[in-house]
């Protein structure tokens, strides 16, 4: 449906370099990473509001590479509504296709079919002043699918709103995508990523670093950049040591000892222990797990997935409970626990 080859794009003292990817029609894409990892000039380049230096895009088996905006197929909405302050929200829905020449009766079907569809039929006389930032943003997607684009660029469409309409328009995404329409999304919002996404991307510096179904993405990381990007929170300056021991490598967490399947060279990393495969127990316990270690609760934060425990064993861990779990322990600050987990909780990045 869409295939990017080593695209690349210089802009100031940031390049974007070699880029390749491709997205299956029907798909939902999420590329995640910081303000200027490049995700927007990648979505302009995809557009056509910048022209690549370097690389192919193909669109449905065209080369768009030089093709003009219009002629792209593609359509994007921006992070901040962008319409024609002198038009109606009518006129602005209504704009791509009289630009290409539609007729009026083609027009006022596909203007009155998209405002039922995105609930602006009351609102097609007013002017973008009088609308609501839930209602500018529907009048742009609205205005980008009239007309009637293979792929729907998606610039942090969602991070001007409040909590509520950002809710409604996470859910009205979905429906446009059940209904077969292609989407490229970019954030910098994990949550928002995983609630979305089909496919994700993460990129760093002008480099697209690890594409792929979400969970595989963030379950096998590629650098502690992508582990830090999908929410892990125990993350720690670490020395990998040549030494093994039954056949597993032995890393220096801050004078504490740990264990992992690493085979990247010795030296200093980083170091990311998943939080959700760490195990909580009152007696020492008997179990496979390489890492075990004792401390005592510190904090304790009650969250949408349990009750997040900080927890002092040399180093500081994140670790969860459910709210069950946590009443069969009968945890509470400075309570002695033990901390277990296994070598595929623990991943060591060179940096």
């Amino acid at each position: 449906m869409l295939e990017i080859k080593g695209l690349h794009k210089k802009l100031g003292s940031f390049e974007l370099q070699a880029v390749d990817l491709s997205i299956k029609h029907g798909d939902y894409c999420v590329l995640l990473g910081p303000s200027g990892s490049g995700k927007s000039l990648l979505l302009e380049l995809i557009c056509g509001f910048q022209e690549a230096d370097q690389g192919e895009m193909w669109l449905d088996g065209r080369n768009i590479t030089k093709l003009a905006v219009q002629q792209r197929k593609a359509s994007m909405v921006f992070q901040k509504p962008v319409l024609f302050p002198h038009l109606s929200v009518k006129a602005n829905i209504a704009f791509a296709l009289r630009i290409n020449r539609k007729s009026k009766q083609k027009i006022n079907k596909q203007v009155n079919a998209l405002a039922s569809q995105f609930q602006l039929t009351q609102l097609l006389n007013r002017k973008p002043g009088q609308l609501s930032g839930g209602e500018a943003q529907r009048v742009m997607l609205a205005r980008a699918l009239a007309s009637e684009p293979s792929l729907l660029l998606l610039d942090e469409p969602l991070s001007s709103l409040d909590v509520l309409l950002r809710q409604d328009l996470r859910k009205l995404l979905k429906e446009l995508n059940k209904q077969g329409t292609t989407i490229l999304h970019v954030t910098h919002d994990y949550e928002e990523a995983m609630r979305m996404a089909k496919t994700i991307g993460i990129m760093q510096a002008g480099h697209l670093i690890q594409w792929g179904n979400p969970s595989e993405v963030f379950k096998n990381p590629t650098s502690a950049f992508a582990a830090e990007l999908s929410g892990l929170k125990n993350f720690f300056e670490a020395k990998l040591l040549p030494e093994t021991e039954n056949g597993l490598r032995k890393v220096l967490v801050r004078g504490v000892l740990l264990f992992t399947q690493s085979k990247l060279d010795a030296g200093i990393g980083k170091l990311v222990i998943d939080e959700k495969q760490i195990v909580l127990s009152k007696e020492a316990p008997r179990t496979s797990a390489q890492n075990c270690l004792k401390g005592f609760v510190k904090q304790l934060q009650k969250t949408p997935i349990g009750i997040e425990i900080e927890i002092d064993c040399g180093i500081f861990l994140i670790a969860y409970l459910t709210e069950f779990d946590f009443e069969q322990l009968a945890l509470t600050i400075e309570s002695e626990v033990y901390v277990s987990f296994k070598t595929s909780a623990v991943r060591f990045f060179t940096t």
